[in-house]
């Protein structure tokens, strides 16, 4: 494999909101840290901006948004935030959102639905899909339990700039070591991350990320994630 610098190779309709939080939901991280996650209000910004949601949108989750998925998946996917009227509605990850519609388009066009675990760095919506720096590293508290609790062996593929950085962050390595590029592989410690354009609305308009694109970064990893040795 080529490498481009250290560690680094080139390489569905929403559910209700108040019956999200299903089995697979609940098994994707511990009793102990779902329970701190579901009641945290430790950003001041998204407490109140949630608290204003719930009057506008009194139909929606509008709480932190847990990982979905299992916890021994061989491909685990993350994003930056929950989206407005996807995720922060449906409690979900890349649930019920054009975001969501690209991603699990692709993963079912790859037969590996039920072969990924879904999360974001920020569990809770920030106003204008825009997290501060603090509200990321607040959420690291979640972040890194949800990356311990996945196999060694399983690939982590980071959507967006902003997720790439918090995932080096919670794998305690140097950003300059690792820098964020489609389609580029890193090995962090015995952890390997295949890095992706966020599949957002905006970057599939622009044209910066097409479908293909995106379904061949996605069946990267998760081939180079089945490849390993167990």
């Amino acid at each position: 494999m080529n490498r481009h610098g250290a560690g680094m190779v080139s390489l569905a309709s929403p559910r209700c909101a108040t019956d999200v939080i299903a089995s697979d939901v609940a098994d994707a991280v511990s009793d102990v840290v779902q329970t701190d996650l579901l009641s945290c209000g430790r950003c001041p910004r998204l407490r109140h901006y949630l608290k204003q949601l719930r009057h506008q949108y009194p139909d929606y989750w509008n709480r932190p948004v847990p990982a979905s998925g299992n916890t021994d998946a061989p491909l685990q996917i993350i994003g930056l935030a929950p989206g407005l009227h996807g995720a922060n509605r449906t409690g979900r990850p890349f649930k019920g959102d054009a975001s969501g519609d690209l991603l699990w388009r692709v993963l079912s066009q790859l037969g590996i639905e039920d072969q990924v675990q879904i999360t974001n760095v920020v569990k809770c919506l920030p106003r204008n899909n825009l997290p501060l720096a603090s509200e990321v590293r607040r959420c690291q508290r979640f972040l890194v339990p949800e990356l311990s609790a996945m196999p060694m062996t399983s690939v982590i593929l980071a959507l967006g700039g902003v997720a790439h950085k918090a995932i080096v962050q919670a794998l305690d390595a140097r950003q300059v070591d690792y820098p964020f590029g489609h389609s580029h592989c890193h090995q962090i410690g015995e952890r390997w991350v295949v890095d992706s354009y966020h599949c957002s609305r905006y970057n599939v308009q622009t044209g910066r990320l097409t479908e293909t694109m995106f379904r061949d970064v996605v069946e990267l990893a998760y081939q180079f994630a089945t490849d390993q040795p167990k």
